[in-house]
C-alpha cells in the first residue's frame, strides 16, 4: 500500500481569511454560485478531492462546524480531532475520535488511519502547525470573490517559509479561482 499525501483544501477570501470574525463561515455559502451547466467546471471539486482522502485531521473548532449544521461531509472516513476536551459524537453516523500530541504524531496517526490514501488537513491552526513542521505536501485554495478585511487568516502566525510550485490556476464553480501548489521539500 502506498503512502498518501498530506493535503490542505480550503476556501478563503482574497485576503486570506478562512473564516470571518467570530469564526463566521457564512461568506463561504453566500459566495458559492449555483452550478451553471453551460460553464465547464474546472478545478478540483470537493467530491473529487474527497475520493482521494482516507482520513482527516482537524482542530476542535473546525469539527464544530458539521456539529452546528448537523451535517457530515466525510462519509465513513475516520476524522481525527486534535483536542484536550471530550468530543461530542459525530453527526449522521460519522466516525470521529479525539487525538492529542505534537503535530508530527497527529499527522502520522492520520496517515496510518488513511490506509495509503491521502490525509486532509482542515482548520487554520492544524494547517499552520503542519506547514511549520514541514509535513504538508499540497495546498489547494479556492479564492472567493470578496475581501473580508477581518477574520481568521490562514497564514497568521506561520513561523516558517514554505516554497511552492504552482499548478496553473483554474476557475471553479464559474466564480472562484482555485490555486493548487505542491510544497517543495
Amino acid at each position: 500500500m502506498g503512502t498518501g499525501r498530506v493535503r490542505v483544501y480550503l476556501g478563503c477570501s482574497l485576503d486570506g481569511c478562512i473564516a470571518g470574525p467570530e469564526h463566521d463561515l457564512s461568506f463561504l455559502h453566500e459566495q458559492t454560485p449555483e452550478p451553471d451547466p453551460s460553464v465547464p467546471d474546472a478545478g478540483l471539486g470537493f467530491e473529487a478531492f474527497m475520493e482521494q482522502v482516507g482520513a482527516l485531521l482537524m482542530g476542535r473548532r473546525t469539527y464544530q462546524v458539521p456539529l452546528d449544521y448537523d451535517a457530515w461531509f466525510y462519509g465513513e472516513r475516520p476524522v481525527l480531532v486534535a483536542t484536550h476536551h471530550p468530543l461530542p459524537p459525530a453527526p449522521k453516523g460519522g466516525i470521529a475520535r479525539a487525538v492529542q500530541g505534537p503535530i508530527e504524531e497527529l499527522v502520522a496517526q492520520a496517515l496510518d488511519a488513511a490506509g495509503g490514501k491521502d490525509v486532509y488537513l482542515d482548520g487554520g491552526d492544524i494547517v499552520r502547525q503542519a506547514l511549520d513542521a514541514g509535513l504538508v505536501d499540497e495546498i489547494c485554495l479556492s479564492f472567493l470573490p470578496l475581501v473580508l478585511g477581518r477574520g481568521i487568516r490562514l497564514w497568521e502566525g506561520l513561523q516558517r517559509r514554505n516554497d511552492l510550485v504552482f499548478e496553473p490556476p483554474v476557475t471553479h464553480g464559474a466564480r472562484m479561482i482555485q490555486i493548487t501548489a505542491r510544497v517543495v521539500r
